[in-house]
């Protein structure tokens, strides 16, 4: 490891030389890069090998894979078929909005077993990330790492350090780090150097109490990074691709280190955290005049002649009925802004907070468990004659007491185990709704699933007829333009199919086949009809999600004849009416 480490830093350095040339002497940058490359360890191989970073590469690649991916099992089908056992339980009770848990455990399991088990599905997961992006990841890792090496080598020049040789193992690098404190005016830039990354991303004065300069507590304060997750994903990249940069150690170690620092989940403590909902109900009121907006042809909004209350403006643009008797807590609020969340964002985040619980963990019934419990509530009260007035006589015998600092350490255990089972029980609920619920999407999906080959087998037998059918045999007729009475959404089609098919039904909403329009458009329509004629497979399946995640009927037109499509469509909407009489 240390010969890497050596390697890695004489691999960089002639970049480092060029990159710093004119701002610092060479000496400096060889013994910024040397100090922290020499101290035996492997910081950046400790910090990938946690849960906590393996995480947020996992949200970052599904974050990307889903978007990049036409057919998700191009990845899927690359991940284990269940998450490690260990790092399941590791794993921080974390929620994700986009993506399900066993999902980010089995993409965390791959990357953990990448040197073994799953050395091949790595190398092809990461093949999937197009060369615009993962050279966006390098840089942005590189960047990170420039920035922090700027910093140490302009602390490294103020400080004045005097020449010291590094230790040379393990021992004297404890012997020289038990004796930091009495030394630091002696060994100013060795001891930043090692206590750099103890000391990252926190406040100024505990920096400056440590290092004993302001400016150099203001460059190390200073130091953060803009995406974390993308830090995260960039290391594992420039491993697979033996980069110098994984290997510098400690100075890799840092930026890893502040990639997890940022990360959401970088502190857990739920003793401090204030309730997310009080007693309340949203506005009913209808004080809200609704506007559509211009749409993205530029066409004028379509008027409406009601108005709308907060509530309601609220289903419209997420899908989401807010709790009728619940309101975002003042507490968590008030919460927000000692921790110096301005008033205005801290309303907004408590928001946030209130939905985000109601989505996911709501629906669990674990509000009304109490993880943390109330042992004021809990004790019984003290009799006359107890324990707590002295001891008491029975038998003409005295009653020993127990040792109070035993007693206390017992109750402390007592109360850490009662914790414990209690986040465990939580977890369980948790776990077992989202199997509920998987389930559930999973009978829904081959709901839907069945009912779109339904609609694609009607579709080729019209076809079929068609083709079959006499000049003169043809289906009956409507009569054109056809006033769309549903609330019906069309997309694809060429151009000039669109220009012919708008007119001959008003009513419909047509969008462009490159337009990948808000998908609350589909979540409010009756039925949506495809021409795939003339859409990309991206496209397709993301139109498809959409309407099956609402349950909303897909359509397909079988012509590529506008007026024939415009009967197609006119037929059904009279199928339909008859169906509801």
């Amino acid at each position: 490891m240390a010969r890497t480490h050596q390697s890695a830093a004489q691999a960089i350095l002639p970049y480092l030389f060029q990159y710093y040339d004119g701002r610092f002497e060479r000496s400096t940058v060889i013994k910024v890069v040397s100090t922290t490359a020499a101290v035996p360890d492997d910081l950046p191989g400790h910090i990938a090998r946690q849960s906590e970073f393996l995480m947020g590469a996992a949200l970052w690649l599904l974050d990307y894979l889903e978007d990049a991916c036409d057919d998700p099992d191009e990845y899927l089908d690359l991940l284990p078929v269940g998450p490690s056992e260990d790092l399941e339980y590791d794993m921080h009770c974390a929620d994700d909005l986009l993506h399900d848990r066993t999902t980010i455990l089995r993409i965390a399991t791959l990357l953990d077993e990448r040197g073994n088990a799953c050395r091949r599905q790595f190398r092809r997961l990461l093949d999937l990330i197009d060369d615009e992006t993962a050279a966006r990841l390098r840089q942005s890792f590189k960047g990170a790492l420039l920035d922090y090496i700027s910093r140490a080598a302009e602390i490294h020049d103020r400080l004045k350090p005097v020449t010291q040789g590094f230790p040379s193992t393990m021992e004297e690098l404890g012997r020289q780090r038990l004796g930091m404190l009495s030394k630091r005016d002696e060994l100013p830039e060795i001891y930043f150097l090692l206590l750099a990354p103890d000391l990252i991303c926190h406040p100024q004065s505990k920096i400056r109490e440590e290092l004993r300069s302001q400016k150099a507590a203001e460059l190390l304060a200073g130091y953060g990074v803009s995406d974390p997750y993308e830090l995260c994903a960039a290391y594992f990249l420039l491993e697979r691709e033996g980069d110098a940069l994984v290997n510098l150690n400690v100075l890799t170690g840092i930026v890893m280190i502040c990639a997890l620092r940022h990360l959401p989940w970088a502190q857990d403590d739920f003793g401090a955290r204030a309730g997310l909902f009080e007693k309340g109900k949203p506005d009913y009121c209808l004080r809200y005049e609704y506007s559509e907006g211009p749409t993205a042809s530029g066409e004028d909004p379509l008027d409406f002649e009601w108005r709308l209350s907060e509530a309601q403006l609220f289903f419209l643009a997420t899908g989401i009925i807010l709790p009728r008797d619940r309101m975002p807590s003042d507490k968590l609020i008030r919460w927000f802004m000692r921790q110096g969340v301005e008033e205005r964002r801290a309303h907004e985040l408590a928001w946030a907070a209130f939905i985000a619980y109601f989505t996911e963990s709501g629906e669990s019934g674990w509000e009304d468990i109490d993880l943390f419990g109330d042992d004021e509530e809990d004790e019984e009260p003290i009799s006359e004659g107890s324990v707590q007035d002295g001891p008491t006589e029975s038998s003409g015998a005295a009653v020993a007491l127990p040792d109070s600092g035993a007693l206390a350490e017992q109750n402390e255990a007592l109360a850490r185990q009662v914790k414990e089972l209690r986040g465990a029980l939580h977890e369980s609920e948790r776990t077992s709704s989202r199997l509920r619920e998987q389930l559930r999407e999973s009978e829904r999906k081959w709901e839907a699933d069945r009912s779109e080959l339904a609609q694609l087998r009607e579709t080729l037998y019209r076809l079929r007829a068609e083709e079959d059918a006499e000049d003169g045999d043809s289906a009956p007729m409507v009569e054109l333009p056809w006033q769309v009475k549903r609330r019906v959404v069309v997309y694809g089609g060429h151009d000039s199919w669109r220009k012919v098919v708008k007119p001959l039904l008003p009513g419909a909403r047509f969008y462009d086949r490159e337009e990948l329009t808000d998908l609350n458009t589909v979540r409010g329509a009756d039925v949506v009809w495809l021409q795939v004629n003339a859409m990309s497979h991206k496209y397709y399946y993301r139109i498809i999600d959409a309407a099956r995640k609402h349950g909303i009927p897909v359509r397909y037109f079988g012509s590529a004849s506008a007026k024939k499509c415009a009967v197609q469509l006119s037929l059904d909407e009279l199928a339909a009416e008859r169906k509801e009489v």
